[in-house]
């Protein structure tokens, strides 16, 4: 696996089973932040260490191929936070 890079590929355009269960269904996760000082996305879940093991972060990135690695930049004009349901 690759090391995860904070493109925020996955979570700009689905959620995570705990964000559902936290949220419910939304456009894209409501945790995923843009951290301009470190410029990648960052995960507000990732400060409870239950969370940290149940999302398996730190152990690499499930879709290396996506072409976001290549390119980590803010995309929240693209991919604006929404309150709102699917």
């Amino acid at each position: 696996m690759s090391a995860c890079v904070g493109c925020g590929w996955c979570c700009l355009n689905d959620q995570c089973v705990e964000s559902r269960i936290l949220h419910g269904y939304k456009r894209r996760c409501p945790e995923i932040f843009w951290d301009a000082g470190q410029k990648l996305y960052r995960c507000g879940l990732s400060g409870s260490q239950r969370m940290r093991l149940l999302l398996a972060m730190g152990e690499g990135c499930c879709a290396p191929l996506n072409s976001w690695r290549e390119d980590v930049r803010d995309r929240d004009a693209q991919y604006p936070p929404d309150d709102g349901p699917y």
